[in-house]
């Protein structure tokens, strides 16, 4: 029976042993490592550890099966030239499937904390694209050690990729630009669903939503822009809720040529003082100001700042109004 194989009954044994002992090590690894990470996972705050371990523990016992099976194919005297590759070529498909689970649960856990920390579409779009360019991308390093284990020269390959690369990139360089000017958009924090922004054009509005490629403006004419996110992140922009909330407000005015500056200022400043939201800390009291002397009237202005420039309209008709 073994007359026409190129190996024994003994080295037959043999490796059937090579291979049952590497499994059962794997085995073995496997519960010793699962319960090392599930004691240190449960000292953590995040459940991420968990969910690593759960995906990864499978993978790994494949790859010690994998490396027991070309020891084990050594005694045979086969062509172990041939079947290392083999077997090398299924190690690097599951260390590129491992890879993989790990890099989409971690950029998964990444995206889910900063989506949950704004407002915008944004990052809920970026979570699915991010994952698939960084899956292609590990798809194709794998796929590249695979052919230099079959000793395949991929050098022309990675010529023609680099070219096919340049191509595409030039042939979506607007969409490429929008998208990574959204990305800095949010990773600056410049911008949020909700702020008073005011253009370089000088048109002015609040954020009502940040897309993939733009962000959408709302003016107070209740007219809605769309905003290229390239063109957004390299343009001079104010944010009036940075570095806080709160906005000052000038109103200027006139008195006739007869009164009283002391009691106009005594007269406004009480005015101002009664109007709800009114800040008064330190840097940001009410002043009342007299400018000039007019052609026909006394100059004052007034400044002072209120809570929330949301509100800063209304409140700016309120102390007119006084």
């Amino acid at each position: 029976m073994f007359d026409s194989l190129p190996f024994g009954p003994y080295d037959l044994v043999y490796s059937l042993a090579v291979f049952l002992a590497f499994a059962l090590a794997g085995k073995v690894l496997t519960v010793i490592a699962e319960r090392y990470f599930k004691k240190w996972a449960s000292k953590t705050k995040t459940d991420l550890d968990d969910i690593l371990v759960s995906k990864i523990k499978a993978p790994f016992s494949y790859i010690v099966w994998l490396f027991g099976i070309k020891v084990a194919l050594r005694p045979l005297n086969l062509n172990y030239e041939i079947a290392e590759q083999i077997v090398s070529s299924i190690v690097l498909f599951v260390v590129t499937y491992t890879v993989m689970v790990f890099v989409d649960i971690i950029v998964k856990a990444f995206v889910e904390k900063l989506a949950s920390k704004t407002e915008s579409t944004l990052d809920d779009a970026l979570m699915p694209l991010v994952a698939k360019t960084l899956n292609v991308i590990i798809i194709l390093f794998g796929f590249m050690w695979v052919l230099k284990v079959w000793h395949v020269d991929i050098a022309p390959m990675l010529a023609s990729l680099g070219i096919a690369g340049l191509a595409i990139g030039l042939a979506i360089k607007d969409s490429l630009a929008n998208i990574f000017g959204g990305i800095s958009l949010i990773m600056d924090r410049t911008i949020k669903v909700g702020d008073k922004i005011k253009l370089e054009s000088g048109q002015a509005g609040f954020i009502v939503d940040m897309g993939l490629r733009s962000t959408k403006m709302r003016t107070f004419d209740n007219e809605l822009l769309t905003i290229p996110n390239g063109i957004l992140a390299n343009s001079l922009l104010q944010n009036f809720g940075q570095p806080d909330p709160s906005e000052r407000i000038v109103i200027n005015f006139g008195v006739n040529y007869t009164s009283d500056v002391e009691k106009v200022r005594k007269v406004v400043h009480d005015a101002v003082m009664s109007i709800e939201g009114i800040l008064t800390d330190e840097g940001k009291q009410p002043q009342v100001l007299f400018v000039e002397m007019g052609d026909s009237s006394l100059n004052f202005s007034v400044r002072f700042w209120v809570d929330d420039y949301l509100q800063a309209w209304n409140r700016k008709l309120e102390a007119t109004d006084k």
